[in-house]
Order: C-alpha cells, then structure tokens, then sequence
C-alpha cells in the first residue's frame, strides 16, 4: 500500500456564467477523483453537478439506463414510475437533486438521454440512486461482503493493539463504467444539525453506501437475502436512509454520534428490500461494531459477535444473508471466513485484507475498501477491466486530511493563483494566467475527466507576477479534440490548484 496525499484544491470557483459559485474542489489521486463539496444540501448538489456532472451523467446513460435497464425505455420508465408512486425522500435530498441538474447544465453537461429520449431531470438523479431498492434483473448482481475485527483479535498486531479494523467488499456486476467513474465525496455540512462525512460510491451517487463519518463511525450497506414486504409506500431508498444516519450528527440525540444512530435512521424509515449493514466505531477493546439487517415484512434486527454467529474471537462478518432477521441460510463466503478465523480468529490490517480476498473474494468485486480509525487511514482500491479490487494495490488516505474543511484554509490556497480560464465556455482557444508570489517551479497541464494528461503547456522554473498562456484545445500532438468537460492544474511547490473548463462546438 501506497500513501499518496494531495493538498485541497480549489476553494470556491466563481464563473460568470453560471448562477452561482461552485463549493467545490476536485482532485485526481492514484487515478481516484475525490471531490469535496459544503455548504447546504444544494450548494453541496450544485457543486458536485458542476464539477463531476459528465461523470454522472456516464453512469446514468451507460450503466443505469444502458445496463440495469437493458437499454430499455420501457424498464426505466417503469423504475421511474415505480419511484414516483412509492418513494419519498427528505426535503434536502430532492433539493440537492435539484440543484445537481443546475450545476450539470451550467458546466455544460449534455443532459439528453437518447434511449428515454429527453433530457436527465433531478428525478432521474433520484431514482438511479434508488438502484438497490428497485432493480430486479436477476442478471444484475448487487453483493457485498465485510469483517471487521478488535479487541482480543488485533491485541497482538503492534498497529492495531486492541482497535478496531474493517474490511469491505463491494461485489457488483463489473461493468466498464463504473470502472471508469468511482468517486470519493466528502461533505461538510452549512446545516448545524449535520455533520462532515463522506462516501466512496460513484458519479452520481449521492446516498452512503460506504460511508464513515467525522466522529469515526463507519457504514457499509450489502444487499440482504429477502426482500419480503406487507407495508406499503411510501419508501425511503436505503441508501438516504443510510445517510441520514451517517450525516446528522446526533439522530438519535443520544448526545454522541455512534453506529445506533444509524439504527435508528433505518427505524425510522420503511424499506422496500432487504439489506445488511455492517456498522463500527472504534472503542478500543471495548468496541461493538453490528451488522444491522432490515426488510418490509420483518422489520429491523441487529447482532454483534456475541449473538447469532459461529465467528470466533472478537470477529464480526457480514455477506448477503440475513442472521438475525431469519434463521441463518447457508452462505459459502460466511463459512469460508469463519473457516479462516477459526484457523486463527488474531487479525492485523495486511491479514484483515487478504483474508477477505481469500475466503470472500469474487471475480465481480468492484471496490475493496479498508478503514482503521485508530490509525486514521482510509484504503481504497478499485477493479479494473479484468481483475477485481482486492488484487489491486490500495491508495491510502489519510481521514484528517480528507476531513481538512477547505472553506478553513483559504489562505493556504491564496499562495499561488490559477484565474478562471477566459473565456469559459471556449471553441477553441482560451487564456489560463496564474500568479506566483515567489520563483517557483511549475507545472500548468490539462486532463480530461478522467485524468488523462492531455497537454503539459507548461514546466520549469518561473519567477514572481502573473503569467499566461493560451490552450489552442489541442494534445500533445497537435491534435484537435472532442467538445467537452477539460480540467486545468496548476502545480507549484506550495499549491496545487484546478480550473474546470468547457469546450463547445
């Protein structure tokens, strides 16, 4: 495993042609974009539309509609009217929807969907994060999988000494564009009732699938092995649900924020499906992490390691069958894994890893997914076209830096400064100037959205006061590119910041 930290970037782009600024940032680390967005739930939505909204609308046009729906007109509308007529969602989410679509078409994002034949509204926003709770293609595959470990178990580990670590899989049908679009949020909250937190998922996705908060609490959300149901709409898709657990900062108002916030969210809320979460928070030896699963027809149950479960030692696994909820059902990957603790129950963060990916890996994993909150660090690896994540080398992010608010280091940023492209929109040419309060080295490059280096147009040595260059909208070769979502970085030795631009026809 690697380290690789990357200072905050941008801190609040304003550009004159579009309605209000961007509170957002967007980096490129190890090939993983990791956006930051603050503000209120739309600011939060304007943001992450403006600045990953070619993304999202990739994962919307070629996984959602072209895949789960089988590039059918007829299965989405009948998703978007199933999702219409059954589910509600909080206020701030519809409004943070909203405001997404606004920010994807100020950048420029084409929003028409041909298959549905119109343009991609907030409900479409809506109901593809909705995936989990309306898909029934038994060809699209939604599994998971996590162990997590403490106490007695990580004692003779010298990193762990009795903390808590967890390990995730998330098992979905590999498809090429989830592949190519993952995404790291990191919120911070305007709302004084919420709380900073983020989520790995992908563009698009705004609901906490894997999730940690701030205050160290951890969520990861498998799907469960019955959606039985008797209640009826409305329904809360379980990835809001999740959310509201994760983001508030105390939902239950117990006076702290812990995973039976996260309970009690799920309590709150009518399901439609079946679904397992696997919640921790860090105590030390005296840590209780729970899988919590839930269901319509039966409600919602909890476990930890000491009820339920044959896994021995200060151990707790979750896969897709519900244990609490219904007598247990036979799950290979939950024997395998208890097979292997049984073989040794004591975990370290490198054996946590690779005995998931031994007794628990799939062909179909898609994300691996490592949290130590003692140590303050976030692994992360993604699956490529042909090998799953949990073969990939991780990159490791350190939590605080993640959690460092960008709106409270301004003056760290104001150091260098990279201007707005002018003009932007541009067809083809557009100016990018940067000041430098001191010689520096630098470097002044373009990416495409998915961190391709297009064009290096600067690089060396340069002195104090503003300087210029004009961008032809051509690469390396001299060769013309597409119309389109292009971002400028300016690297010098204490900055690192990145303008987005858009070319036009």
């Amino acid at each position: 495993m690697r380290l690789l930290l990357v200072a905050t970037l941008v801190l609040a782009i304003s550009l004159p042609a579009i309605a209000q600024d961007v509170n957002g940032s967007l980096e490129i680390v190890d090939g993983k974009p990791v956006l930051r967005v603050w503000g209120t739930h739309a600011e939060r939505g304007y943001a992450a539309g403006y600045l990953m909204g070619e993304s999202g609308k990739e994962v919307f046009d070629d996984y959602f509609v072209g895949y789960v729906c089988g590039g059918s007109p007829f299965l989405y509308n009948y998703y978007r009217s199933t999702y219409l007529n059954n589910f509600a969602v909080d206020a701030r989410y519809q409004q943070e929807a909203d405001y997404t679509v606004l920010g994807m078409a100020d950048a420029g994002v084409n929003l028409y969907n041909g298959t549905i034949g119109r343009d991609m509204d907030a409900t479409d926003i809506l109901v593809s994060n909705a995936i989990v709770d309306l898909s029934q293609r038994d060809d699209v595959y939604f599994g998971c999988s996590s162990m997590s470990s403490w106490g007695q178990s990580t004692t003779n580990d010298p990193t762990l000494g009795g903390h808590l670590v967890i390990t995730r899989h998330l098992d979905w049908s590999k498809h090429p564009t989830l592949t190519d679009n993952p995404a790291l949020v990191v919120h911070f909250p305007a709302e004084s009732d919420e709380q900073p937190w983020l989520s790995i998922g992908y563009a698009g996705f705004f609901g906490a699938l894997s999730s940690v908060s701030e205050s160290g609490v951890a969520a990861f959300m498998d799907m469960g092995n019955s959606n039985a149901g008797t209640t009826g709409a409305p329904y809360q898709p379980i990835l809001f649900t999740i959310r509201s657990g994760m983001e508030m900062a105390d939902y239950d108002g117990d006076g702290s924020h812990s995973p039976d916030d996260v309970t009690a969210a799920i309590q709150d809320r009518t399901r439609r499906g079946g679904n397992i979460i696997h919640a921790t928070m860090d105590d030390g030896v005296g840590s209780r992490p729970i899988v919590i699963e839930c269901n319509n027809a039966a409600g919602v149950a909890t476990r930890d390691q000491s009820d339920n479960t044959v896994v021995p030692g200060d151990n707790l696994v979750a896969t897709n069958h519900f244990r609490a909820l219904y007598s247990p059902t036979p799950c290979s990957r939950y024997d395998a894994l208890v097979d292997s603790l049984t073989a040794n129950p004591e975990i370290s963060p490198a054996r946590s890893w690779s005995v998931m990916a031994g007794a628990a890996g799939q062909s179909s994993n898609i994300q691996a997914i490592q949290y130590i909150e003692s140590e303050g660090l976030l692994c992360w690896a993604m699956d490529t076209y042909s090998q799953p994540a949990y073969t990939q080398e991780p990159t490791e992010f350190d939590i605080d830096e993640l959690f460092m608010n960008p709106t409270e280091v301004s003056d760290v940023m104001t150091r260098s400064e990279l201007a707005q492209p002018m003009p932007n929109p541009f067809n083809p040419t557009t100016t990018l100037t940067y000041t430098l309060v001191h010689s520096d080295d630098v470097e002044l490059a373009v990416y495409d959205v998915s961190g391709r280096l297009v064009k290096m147009l600067e690089s060396g040595p340069h002195g104090p006061g503003e300087h210029s260059t004009v961008w032809m909208g051509r690469d390396e070769s001299g060769r013309e590119l597409s119309p389109g979502v292009y971002f400028v970085r300016l690297l010098t030795g204490d900055t690192v910041v990145v303008r987005k631009m858009v070319m036009v026809k």
